[in-house]
């Protein structure tokens, strides 16, 4: 704990973060030899936020019109909260036609997939003067080179733009596509809330990685790497306190705020007109970890008069 002030120390002791667990041999930890990457080794390499980069764009690519626009509402409003302090817009849709992708048939599921590299040289090109980063979404399922199924998302740190997929993160994913060839195969499918609470951890995660914070070996953290859909799903919604001191670093919140940010959020997603169960635990989490900072705040007054 040497490189955390009291407060984090404080978290590291509390009871509200977990040790990282493997549960399977196909576990990001088993296949990946991960450094660790202590709050100093970050801060030794973060060049830090510019002042004049304080936006936070997201790119939807296709897909998100109609009945399906709200989950960019849900992703805006949670990375806002998540990021505090930093202002997340959302860019109006790029139809897939203007990508000028390369794409191609998986011959594992037979669907339709699009070249991430494309998509990253797409958005290197369109990139904002104000952007802190670019991160662009989409329903289609990616590739990165031909010799690779599949991946996730891909990310330029230097040029600070990424692409990331919900395509596997959704139920119907495994469905035989009635189309083999088509992008069309992806236009029904509907937002569930278990694709919501999917899409938002791993645009947190993969947003994280734009603030110089590798994968976390420490705790369960939403920087945790995963190989699997299992993995992810077992990953959690919050940072760990090592985590949580880099971003702090970088932004200068205040923590009881953000989390205050983070479970309105969290509360308005499971009432009833958005019952989205999959964010209680979060919230309940959430109000655990306030909880803690207020009264860890009142001892340290106390101690200090």
């Amino acid at each position: 704990y040497r490189t955390l002030n009291a407060t984090f120390e404080g978290l590291c002791r509390s009871t509200l973060f977990q040790d990282i667990t493997i549960h399977d041999p196909t576990d990001w930890l088993v296949s990946h030899q991960t450094e660790d990457q202590t709050f100093m080794d970050w801060n030794r390499s973060y060049r830090g936020v510019k002042s004049s980069k304080s936006v936070i764009y997201i790119q939807p690519l296709g897909w998100f019109t109609d009945h399906r626009a709200h989950l960019l509402t849900w992703l805006q409003k949670f990375c806002s909260a998540f990021y505090y302090g930093v202002n997340v817009q959302v860019m109006p849709v790029v139809p897939l036609e203007k990508l000028q992708c390369g794409t191609r048939i998986n011959p594992s599921t037979q669907r339709c997939q699009l070249n991430a590299r494309d998509i990253i040289e797409f958005l290197k090109r369109k990139r904002k003067s104000n952007s802190l980063c670019t991160i662009a979404v989409t329903m289609v399922d990616l590739y990165p080179r031909e010799t690779w199924n599949y991946v996730f998302g891909l990310a330029s740190l230097t040029n600070g733009v990424g692409v990331f997929s919900f395509a596997r993160y959704s139920e119907r994913f495994n469905d035989v596509p009635a189309e083999t060839d088509s992008l069309r195969n992806y236009e029904d499918w509907s937002v569930s809330g278990k694709l919501l609470w999917r899409a938002c951890k791993v645009m947190t995660h993969e947003l994280g990685h734009m603030f110089g914070m590798q994968h976390c070996v420490y705790y369960n953290c939403a920087m945790n790497g995963s190989n699997h859909l299992q993995e992810s799903d077992r990953r959690a919604g919050h940072l760990c306190p090592i985590c949580l001191r880099k971003l702090h670093e970088a932004l200068k919140f205040d923590l009881v705020e953000r989390y205050g940010a983070m479970l309105r959020f969290c509360e308005g997603a499971v009432t009833k007109s958005a019952p989205l169960a999959e964010f209680r635990s979060l919230g309940a989490w959430l109000r655990a970890a306030i909880e803690f900072l207020e009264k860890q705040k009142q001892r340290q007054q106390i101690k200090h008069r």
